[in-house]
């Protein structure tokens, strides 16, 4: 589970279709990945892209660091 960007995501008023449509996937995928319903995490360059364009003052390890 990502919570560091659960609670950037609420802070900053951001949803997964947002995600989602940034990524050109469903909102459920980002919703899946986000919570910890899939074993894999974001690509690299996926990550970097959501950072870059929806959460420009946030560190992208601090956004994307895992929670079990």
């Amino acid at each position: 589970m990502y919570r560091n960007f659960l609670m950037a995501m609420k802070d900053e008023g951001v949803t997964f279709a947002q995600i989602g449509s940034l990524l050109g996937c469903r909102y459920q995928t980002v919703s899946d990945t986000v919570n910890g319903e899939t074993k894999k995490g974001f690509y690299h360059e996926d990550a970097v892209a959501i950072r870059n364009v929806l959460f420009p003052k946030y560190d992208l390890d601090y956004l994307f660091t895992r929670e079990k």
